[in-house]
């Protein structure tokens, strides 16, 4: 399938060459003189008079797989580190030793409900067909935690699952596509939500390249799989020594596919300490309530932003794409640059963007706090 996606993808591009050497186009001829517009504004339902910005970290893990920490604490570092959103996503409960990391009795079993492990007590909780999802638990942190139920689907490339309880006992080292469709279908039945975990470990560059692919192999493997699957939300990006690198492969996605299909970020830093890390990569969801649905919708549109842990968080006031003047325009509190991408390539620092004269455009902007950095979501400008 792979091989003859991109025959075809050749094929398009050896014809549309051809034809603009002929002084000819692939576009009817009227589309030329149509002015740009925002195609894709991923904050667009954003009711900036009600969200709030919550801090998330959807990717962690307890002594009950390859993590330091308890279940409570880890629970607790989290809520008294500002946390509102939490998901212990323990490696399809593999239980290991520390000494040699040897892997004992896997289960195939999500670490929940947090009660076994914790006395604070839920004031709501969300299930689906009979299987509880995540659950609200107000004396945690100063507005109350949000427990997502989730999970770390440990075959290669890894895969993180929310809202659900999947789980796998085989884990397979080498990509396997057939079985990564088994994984999604899963989380799909479920009426979960999942992202690629940390997939620039597996392009050249990454940590683990005795299991990955080359560039073309890793672009083709996660898009295409995200474009085959609603429940896929996008990737990860864990902004630590790799930032580059991640962001390499965000553009390199987003230019493959993003214009069929929606591809968001998600960020987290993916604890296996005891420690809430000091520039810990977390999630800003903007969210009108701390619940299940409010946060669900939030993740599958894309209303979020990724950054680091910092003394004072940017806050995003606002997004405003003026359709008139051809401006998307920010209004930010707490930073101290923004800087706009286009297609990959960076335009220059700036609040307010111009894409009057843009064709085929993916922006982004990048927020500067000090030397933390918080990414956006993608807009398409056609």
């Amino acid at each position: 399938m792979f091989q003859q996606r991109g025959l075809q993808a050749v094929i398009s591009r050896i014809l549309g060459a051809s034809l603009v050497a002929a002084g000819m186009s692939l576009w009817p001829a009227h589309a030329e003189a149509t002015e740009p517009h925002v195609v894709k504004n991923p904050y667009q339902g954003v009711n900036w008079e009600r969200v709030t910005p919550f801090i998330a970290n959807l990717h962690s893990h307890t002594v009950y797989s390859d993590g330091r920490a308890e279940p409570e604490q880890l629970i607790r570092n989290y809520a008294e580190a500002g946390y509102h959103i939490l998901a212990i996503t323990d490696h399809d409960n593999y239980h290991t030793t520390r000494s040699g990391e040897r892997e004992t009795a896997p289960t195939h079993e999500t670490t929940w409900p947090w009660t076994k492990w914790i006395e604070a007590q839920p004031s709501k909780t969300w299930e689906r067909d009979g299987v509880e999802t995540s659950a609200f638990f107000p004396d945690l942190g100063n507005q109350g935690m949000l427990a997502v139920r989730g999970n770390e689907l440990t075959s290669d490339p890894h895969i993180v699952s929310l809202f659900n309880p999947c789980g796998f006992t085989d884990r397979i080292r080498v990509p396997n596509a057939d079985h990564d469709r088994e994984r999604f279908a899963c989380v799909e039945k479920m009426g979960g939500l999942a992202y690629w975990a940390h997939p620039a470990h597996y392009v050249p560059g990454g940590h683990w390249a005795d299991r990955g692919f080359s560039w073309d192999e890793g672009i083709e493997h996660f898009g295409s799989l995200i474009a085959e699957y609603g429940s896929v939300l996008g990737i990860e990006l864990q902004l630590g020594g790799q930032r580059e690198l991640e962001e390499q492969l965000f553009d390199r996605l987003l230019a493959a596919y993003y214009r069929d299909h929606n591809i968001w970020i998600k960020g987290s830093d993916d604890t296996h300490g005891t420690a809430v890390p000091q520039n810990a990569t977390l999630t800003i969801i903007l969210a009108e309530e701390l619940t299940e649905p409010s946060v669900r919708h939030a993740l599958e549109n894309g209303h979020a932003l990724v950054g680091s842990r910092v003394d004072v968080f940017p806050v995003l006031r606002k997004i405003t794409v003026d359709e008139e003047a051809k401006t998307i325009s920010l209004d930010i509190d707490h930073h101290d640059a923004v800087t706009w991408n286009k297609n990959g390539e960076v335009l220059g620092e700036r609040e307010s963007v111009d894409y009057s004269k843009m064709r085929d455009a993916i922006l982004r902007f990048e927020i500067q706090v000090g030397d933390a950095v918080f990414y956006s979501q993608a807009f398409y400008i056609d």
